[in-house]
């Protein structure tokens, strides 16, 4: 693909890098906007706060969990943590799970209103993820597993192969796959944050879109072919025991919340 965007003499500039930062970008000016529109008692201020502690513990939450998978050989308190602040493979649901439980606090410590924001984050971040898939496509990481071949040994013309694997096997392209749902999600859910609070309840527009990336993220997996861990026996990737713990926690909450929001 292109994992180095430019280069200019000894300057390199690589594609998956600049991705990361145009999504986290891209995200706070969706949060912000967001936030202005469907939460305005809450300060600038507030919300730049949030994103800034939401973006430093997303970031060492997505390596944490890629080094409690990916990396063996790194094992101890110390070694973790030499580890955390070394560049490496990073993991999105370390990463989110991490920004969801630091902007829970920042926002309990601040008294704001949680399911309003939540509302916002969760498009947001999924706008930022939609362009790091980006990035890993052109980086050829995070790549599916084979196509199968027709009776003539040609693939598919949307497969692709990635020069970086040498091994110039047709692959199906999971990252775009994913990019476009979670762009799709972003857009949708970002839009529909006014409707569907009138309609149900405040977070239903997050709680929505965690479901709907969950289940694609699950399904999607079958395709994937990079290791990321397993959990029971190698049943499940380890993405996959997430989505399936993601979900169980959406339906609990959208019950309570149903029932509170219930007249009567």
């Amino acid at each position: 693909m292109l994992p180095i965007l430019f280069s200019w003499g000894s300057l390199i500039v690589p594609s998956w890098h600049v991705f990361y930062v145009l999504g986290a970008l891209c995200a706070f000016i969706f949060l912000s906007r967001l936030s202005i529109k469907h939460c305005p008692e809450v300060l600038s201020n507030d919300v730049v706060t949030l994103f800034v502690v939401c973006y430093v513990c997303g970031y060492f939450g997505a390596r944490l969990l890629s080094i409690l998978i990916e990396e063996p050989g790194v094992e101890g308190t110390k070694s973790i943590l030499s580890a955390l602040f070394k560049i490496g493979p990073m993991t999105f649901y370390g990463g989110g799970i991490a920004a969801f439980l630091a902007g829970w606090i920042v926002i309990k410590a601040k008294d704001l209103p949680f399911a309003k924001l939540f509302d916002c984050a969760i498009p947001s971040g999924l706008l930022a993820l939609a362009l790091g898939r980006m990035g890993c496509f052109l980086n050829g990481d995070d790549f599916g597993k084979a196509v199968p071949l027709d009776q003539f040994g040609n693939a598919p013309m949307w497969a692709v192969t990635f020069p970086n694997l040498e091994d110039h096997i047709a692959r199906y392209p999971v990252q775009l796959a994913e990019a476009s749902i979670a762009l799709g999600c972003a857009v949708f859910f970002g839009l529909r944050i006014g409707s569907l609070n009138k309609s149900f309840f405040p977070g239903t527009a997050g709680l929505l879109g965690l479901i709907t990336y969950a289940n694609f993220r699950f399904f999607l997996e079958f395709f994937r072919d990079d290791f990321r861990g397993s959990v029971l026996a190698s049943w499940l990737s380890t993405s996959q025991f997430i989505s399936i713990m993601i979900l169980l926690i959406c339906a609990v909450t959208i019950a309570i919340c149903a029932k509170s929001a219930r007249p009567g």
